[in-house]
């Protein structure tokens, strides 16, 4: 072979061995649970994963720092390394009859930040879990993957056009083909394990008929690889009373109509992979036809509030199975089930049900967020409970009528309990003169601390995962006999009063079976 030719055959070979290492030479990291993987040997049949602390480079040193030693059949494995802002080394070893073998050393470093930093942020445990102690949980207050223990092992990276900022990431979640989808700074976005972009929303406006879509609050990737998100279009509308409406809602026709107003109606939008859209439906096409009266805001003061329509769109579930959208209205405690794909609305939930009932038949859930279905069928939902100040969230189960325009019947509900949080509270104010260092949930509900986010999650043993937003935003898991069996609380150190405050959590989401985490960690390195 001419030696040019040979040369380029040895320095493909040596590149093809180079790609399949993993983590790659000098790689920095923003997780802990990493998937090891290397070139497979020949006649090898089995491999063990040597992982020494620090950045070491000879045989000495590596040996005598080695902090993990595991054996695997194939040439790759996840291991979890024990620290954030550490440097490591590992190899690989093998054997051959007898002969034993080490590949060259290799080096990566777990970068810190503040999301990850425990002296600045935290996932306090009020409950150790049992069941669900393999489980990991998203929360978006930190951008931070949190083990049941509080542990943090992974956080979204500032990386390419990615900025994620405390408290402006929302939705964090896994989707079907093992990758991660959130909201960010008005947009959507799936990324893999290691933080690179797999795809972006258009956000050009196509429903809205606006410059941007508006994105908010919710998005879920589908099973057929289509995205499917909440967005915003904004109308001008005439309401009854107005010179041009005659008493009905249309779009606006005079600019010298009083009872104008630009309102915010919320949208829901699939897309495929190209950015395509593919389905859409409009609140406004179907609030058009409903009597205002119907509309006005639970939370705002009829004497001061000048918004004649609040229709704030906050949730909204499809189930494939059965085709049927569910989304939610929060400021006038109603839900839409809609026929997927054929747009028509086959039920009203809420303020929006039987118009007909009793005033408290319609007032069985207030402000409510997260509305899903259970397997069994039921309407699954959290309350915030917004309405009754004097009462604190609800999780909801319901039994969805065959009627329509019927009213929900209630066969599930848990008040979330705040006295895990507050005997915390208490142990670290018991010998200070602050006062106001402990909340009472009564202070809370009177306050309307938890009148918005939230969320709801049924386990593979119907016990429910729920995360609530506000002061003291706990998550816990409870059994179908209410019983609390893992909580905790998202807080943040403040330096300068020297003491721990909670961070607004506005919806955590759960990874129950850690075999979906590793699948996450290969989609990462094809």
């Amino acid at each position: 072979m001419p030696k040019v030719l040979s040369f380029l055959f040895l320095l493909v070979i040596s590149y093809q061995l180079n790609a399949q290492i993993y983590p790659q030479e000098n790689s920095t990291l923003h997780y802990r649970i990493i998937g090891f993987s290397f070139p497979k040997i020949k006649d090898a049949n089995n491999y063990t994963i040597e992982i020494a602390a620090g950045n070491n480079n000879t045989e000495d040193a590596f040996k005598k720092n080695i902090i993990i030693s595991k054996k695997t059949d194939a040439n790759k494995l996840i291991v979890e390394v024990p620290s954030f802002g550490k440097e490591y080394t590992w190899r690989s070893v093998w054997s051959i009859k007898g002969a034993t073998t080490a590949s060259s050393m290799h080096h990566f470093s777990c970068v810190i930040s503040s999301e990850v930093d425990t002296n600045v942020t935290r996932l306090r445990i009020l409950k150790k879990a049992e069941k669900y102690k393999d489980a990991y949980v998203f929360m978006d207050g930190s951008n931070t993957l949190y083990d049941m223990d509080g542990n943090p092992v992974w956080y979204v990276p500032v990386k390419g056009k990615l900025n994620p900022k405390k408290g402006k990431l929302w939705d964090m979640k896994l989707t079907p083909d093992g990758t991660i989808t959130f909201l960010l700074d008005q947009n959507i976005y799936e990324i893999n394990y290691d933080g690179d972009i797999l795809w972006k929303g258009p956000n050009n406006g196509k429903v809205s008929g606006d410059s941007i879509e508006y994105y908010h609050h919710e998005l879920m990737k589908l099973t057929n690889g289509h995205y499917m998100v909440l967005g915003t279009e904004f109308v001008s509308w005439a309401f009854p009373g107005s010179t041009d409406s005659e008493g009905k809602i249309g779009k606006m026709k005079s600019s010298k109509d009083a009872a104008k107003q630009r309102t915010a109606f919320g949208t829901i939008i699939e897309y495929d992979h190209d950015g395509n859209v593919i389905w859409s439906w409009k609140s406004s096409e179907y609030f058009k036809n409903i009597d205002p009266k119907y509309l006005k805001s639970d939370f705002d003061d009829p004497k001061t509030s000048k918004q004649i329509v609040d229709v704030h769109a906050n949730a909204f579930y499809f189930d494939e199975k059965e085709k049927v959208v569910y989304f939610s209205f929060k400021n006038i405690s109603s839900i839409i089930k809609i026929k997927y794909p054929e747009g028509n609305v086959l039920n009203t939930y809420g303020r929006l049900g039987d118009q007909t009932a009793a005033k408290d038949a319609n007032e069985q859930f207030c402000g409510q967020h997260s509305c899903k279905t259970t397997k069994s069928g039921y309407l699954f939902l959290y309350n915030n409970n917004a309405c009754h100040k004097e009462e604190l969230p609800k999780i909801m189960i319901y039994e969805q009528p065959e009627k329509d325009n019927s009213v929900l019947k209630k066969i599930w509900e848990y008040s979330c309990s705040f006295n895990d949080v507050i005997a915390e509270k208490q142990k670290e104010t018991k010998y200070s003169n602050d006062t106001n260092a402990i909340a009472t949930p009564e202070l809370l509900s009177s306050l309307n601390i938890y009148s918005k986010g939230g969320n709801v999650i049924e386990l593979p043993d119907q016990s429910i995962f729920a995360s609530i937003c506000g002061i003291y935003g706990k998550v816990f898991i409870i059994t179908p006999e209410k019983e609390t069996v893992w909580s905790g609380l998202l807080e943040t150190w403040n330096q300068y009063q020297r003491k721990w405050e909670d961070i607004i959590n506005y919806k955590a989401n759960i990874i129950v079976d850690p075999k979906e985490l590793e699948r996450v960690i290969w989609n990462s390195e094809k």
